[in-house]
């Protein structure tokens, strides 16, 4: 396997929207995930080392057009508990639980502007 050596690791990505209020308050209160800090036109979530920020951005117009383009993988501990918590909120799953053949379960679903998020649980 060629190791790269001029990379480190991944340290974040950056969702744009036209209206990243309605992202915010989907990741924040449907996901849970703790807003590390907001601004008018941008908000920002960190775990660990990795970064994941919000943000309007004014050549952004309407819900992706090609959710497959990207997916966020997502790890929890429990994906049957966590899809059915998601699915009070009406999350729109794309794929249900399932086993792969590495093991582990994956499930999909489509954030407010048709993002594809991917729950992962390592089994």
């Amino acid at each position: 396997m060629n190791e790269v050596t001029y990379l480190n690791e991944p340290i974040g990505i950056i969702i744009w929207s036209e209206n990243f209020e309605e992202l915010l308050n989907f990741y924040e209160t449907v996901l849970e995930v703790p807003c590390t800090k907001k601004k008018e036109n941008s908000a920002y979530f960190q775990w660990g080392n990795f970064k994941f920020t919000i943000a309007n951005h004014s050549e952004i117009k309407g819900k992706s057009k090609d959710p497959n383009r990207f997916m966020i993988n997502i790890k929890v501990e429990d994906i049957e508990n966590t899809t059915k918590k998601l699915l009070k909120y009406g999350v729109n799953f794309i794929r249900m639980p399932e086993k792969e053949k590495w093991g582990g379960k994956v499930a999909t679903f489509e954030d407010p502007e048709n993002n594809r998020v991917n729950l992962i649980q390592i089994i």
